[in-house]
């Protein structure tokens, strides 16, 4: 493919934080991307499997630059994001107002601050102010900039497309996308998750085009920005980070699977997958439950439970049951290979989790993802759906309101995984799906083709370089 000026189409990709190199480093991305255009890399991280892998595809780096931004550009910024949450008023954003709440109590200046971010917001609360207050805050992004480089570096290395990567992984990345629209290079963006439209800020860059997961998203998005985005400028693709579910390249035995894991092969496992520990508190008595009932258990094939912890944010008290079961023949934590430094998992940790995802016979989790991908397997999900044995947590932290957060609601309203609401019929739950492993697959099928039609598969990576390519 060619553009105007006779050469291959040139694409600037921005990676801005190591989420995004699962999505479009280690999927066929940059391979299907290359084939047809000069592809270039804007970002940050430094490590070798983002840097071989560009090597390979003849892909060029270039360093992702922060610059200090003027106060009072952030000071609006923040005013804005705050009007938007006024705005959507989700669960997600009653939850994220719990949090700040707490995190002031205490600390007066916290407090002010907070409270005037909110008094200030008022005004900005509809979609008519809201969306002036993203056109101002454009506007003053690029009048009081310190540093024109990006001007510079795109006169220089001339991309016709800039690609950001994830629209919420790396505030640093807006500003390059707002320098490069402002010079009438077409932009576009990968809406990261199912549920960013509901938990997250407002979208400040102006974009092209919108590549999301399910047409919902799609629908949710022109409505949300007030019909200034439109039909024609979001296209739906699934998304990349279930690619590796579906290519056989990446499928192991179970065999090699259980020894990576240290499991017996003889018996089944479970799977717990923790939420973050600033969002679900006292997590580690749920597993303490599940460890205490695998421990009693009387089958001849008694399960075994592999614990796999949320990278990102691990409780103490997990961290310590970790610690305490780690030569344990029935309780497995997997080691999780994660690069900290870049915020980015490694290339065999996606294999690991997405058979074990293959091997697994149940899964068990707090409202997340991994229902989804489990119902991609046709394993059978329990949901918590209760708080902790002896917590006592605000109205705003509570287990239980996860299940009805808006973009989660469909799929407990479909059938295709369990809610349970109390630790006795979480056990209660996990035996019935021991003995009936296949009671939710004609509701996990019928609700998958709803949400995602035809976009699960091994090709949401392909479709998105082809839709860039065109």
């Amino acid at each position: 493919m060619t553009s105007i000026k006779g050469n291959k189409i040139h694409i600037l990709l921005i990676i801005a934080r190591g989420e995004a190199v699962r999505n479009f480093v280690y999927t066929d991305f940059l391979e299907n991307l290359s084939k047809q255009a000069k592809v270039s890399i804007l970002t940050q991280i430094n490590h070798p499997d983002l840097i071989n892998t560009a090597k390979n595809y003849g892909i060029r780096l270039f360093k992702l630059k922060i610059y200090k931004e003027n106060r009072l550009v952030i000071l609006f910024r923040e005013i804005v994001h705050t009007a938007h949450y006024r705005h959507i008023w989700t669960e997600a954003v009653k939850y994220y107002w719990g949090r700040h709440n707490l995190r002031v109590k205490g600390n007066l200046k916290e407090y002010i601050r907070l409270k005037l971010w909110r008094i200030l917001s008022y005004p900005f609360a509809n979609s008519f102010m809201l969306e002036f207050g993203t056109i101002l805050n454009r506007y003053l992004t690029l009048k009081l900039i310190s540093n024109n480089y990006y001007d510079r570096f795109y006169k220089k290395i001339k991309p016709d497309i800039v690609f950001n990567c994830s629209h919420i992984h790396g505030p640093g990345a807006d500003l390059p996308v707002q320098v490069a629209s402002f010079n009438g290079i077409p932009t576009s963006v990968f809406l990261f998750s199912w549920d960013n439209l509901t938990s997250r800020g407002r979208i400040f860059p102006k974009y092209d085009k919108y590549f999301v997961w399910t047409k919902d998203i799609k629908n949710q998005l022109i409505s949300l920005y007030n019909r200034k985005i439109f039909g024609n400028q979001v296209i739906v693709t699934g998304t990349p980070q279930f690619d590796f579910h579906f290519q056989k390249k990446h499928k192991w035995t179970r065999k090699k699977l259980y020894q990576e894991l240290g499991l017996d092969v003889n018996r089944p496992f479970i799977l717990y997958s923790t939420g973050m520990a600033s969002d679900f508190p006292f997590e580690h008595k749920i597993i303490e439950g599940l460890i205490s009932y695998i421990k009693n258990h009387k089958n001849i094939q008694k399960p075994q439970l592999v614990v796999r912890t949320y990278i990102k944010g691990n409780s103490d008290q997990v961290k310590n049951l970790s610690k305490a079961y780690k030569n344990d023949n029935d309780i497995i934590f997997p080691t999780i290979f994660w690069d900290k430094k870049y915020i980015m998992p490694e290339k065999k940790d996606i294999r690991i989790y997405s058979n074990i995802l293959r091997y697994c016979i149940l899964g068990i989790n707090t409202a997340s993802t991994v229902s989804l991908e489990l119902m991609m397997f046709r394993k059978p999900v329990v949901n918590i759906g209760f708080e902790p044995p002896g917590s006592n947590l605000d109205s705003w932290t509570r287990y239980s309101r996860h299940i009805d957060y808006e973009h989660y609601l469909p799929v407990v309203r479909g059938k295709g995984v369990k809610v349970a609401r109390s630790m006795k019929e979480m056990i209660s739950l996990v035996d019935e799906c021991l003995n009936n492993k296949d009671a939710m697959t004609q509701y996990q099928e019928k609700f998958l083709k709803k949400m995602f039609s035809n976009t699960i598969d091994d090709k949401a990576s392909k479709r998105i370089a082809d839709a860039l390519l065109e």
